[in-house]
């Protein structure tokens, strides 16, 4: 007959085992391949904290470079450059300040300085400061009227960055200042599309639309950039955009003569070396239209026709 005395402490040691297995049981397993979830979650979560922080601390240096590029945008060009040299003494030389050193030498009549800059960054690793430099070698050969040479440059920065609406829009302009509307016509219609909110950009495209007779294509875009493009706001040009747009107009047409002229000229000549008769056309003018230069980069509102007998530093300048 069992003992009933002993059964309170035969219960005591049975549960004392039970909880101790269920202890045991809950424990978090430890050991290779087992992780603490507990201990991941709250990792994960600082991971992403600093993260988050680091996102939202601004960067000097690149605030600093965005407010240089907002004084190029409002052609400070000269207050800029100073601000290059303010930056290079705080927070060192790097490619970015550099290309903006460059622009804003090109655009204070420091052409030899400019290019000498941007030749340098050619051998950069990035493409993209490889691209603005070849535009802006191409822009200072435009200036020249080298625009054989300045469509190669912009061409060679269109491969680079082929989504650039400046780029193809700067291209699209040199080869119509060359009289070459065939050339023309892929990149300013694409520019067109890829900036539809651009002046610069639309005011290329109409030009070109009125160069090759669509005029009243050219009508509808001019019509749209009258038009505010929001509330309060005022439109993207004015009537004195829309005047030396047709000064440029006639510069094109000019420019288009020239090159039909070479065309027929070439084949006239080639015809006498066959054998043909007849009197050879006479050489085209080499300075017609020639007395005037425009600047790839005017600005939207004010589209100058620099005449040569004014100071080259005259020229109206853009980003």
């Amino acid at each position: 007959m069992p003992n009933v005395s002993n059964a309170p402490l035969v219960r005591g040691s049975l549960l004392a085992i039970s909880l101790a297995a269920t202890a045991c049981g809950s424990l978090t397993p430890q050991g290779y391949g087992v992780t603490n979830k507990t201990q991941d979650t709250a990792i994960e979560a600082q991971q992403q904290l600093e993260k988050a922080e680091r996102l939202t601390q601004a960067d000097p240096r690149q605030t600093y470079l965005g407010l240089i590029r907002q004084m190029q945008e409002a052609n400070q060009w000269y207050a800029s450059l100073a601000h290059t040299d303010a930056y290079e003494r705080q927070h060192g030389s790097s490619a970015s300040i550099r290309l903006l050193r460059a622009d804003a030498q090109r655009n204070t009549g420091q052409g030899p300085e400019a290019e000498k800059t941007y030749q340098a960054l050619l051998s950069d690793p990035d493409s993209t400061i490889v691209a603005r430099a070849r535009r802006g070698i191409g822009l200072l050969l435009a200036r020249q009227e080298k625009y054989a040479s300045a469509i190669e440059q912009l061409e060679l920065a269109r491969q680079l960055t082929p989504v650039d609406a400046d780029v193809l829009s700067d291209l699209a302009f040199a080869h119509m200042l060359r009289g070459d509307l065939a050339g023309a016509r892929l990149p300013v219609m694409q520019a067109a599309q890829l900036a539809p909110q651009s002046a610069r950009v639309q005011l290329n495209h109409a030009l070109y639309l009125l160069a090759s007779g669509h005029s009243i294509e050219a009508n509808q875009v001019l019509q749209r950039l009258r038009q505010p493009q929001a509330r309060n706001a005022p439109p993207l040009i004015d009537d004195g955009s829309v005047q030396t747009l047709y000064s440029q107009l006639d510069r094109v047409r000019q420019a288009i003569l020239g090159h039909t002229s070479d065309t027929s000229d070439s084949s006239d000549k080639h015809g006498q070396r066959l054998g043909e008769t007849g009197a050879p056309k006479a050489e085209p003018n080499a300075e017609s239209g020639a007395n005037a230069a425009i600047d790839l980069e005017a600005s939207p509102a004010r589209l100058v026709v620099v005449r040569h007998s004014q100071a080259p530093a005259s020229l109206s300048r853009q980003p």
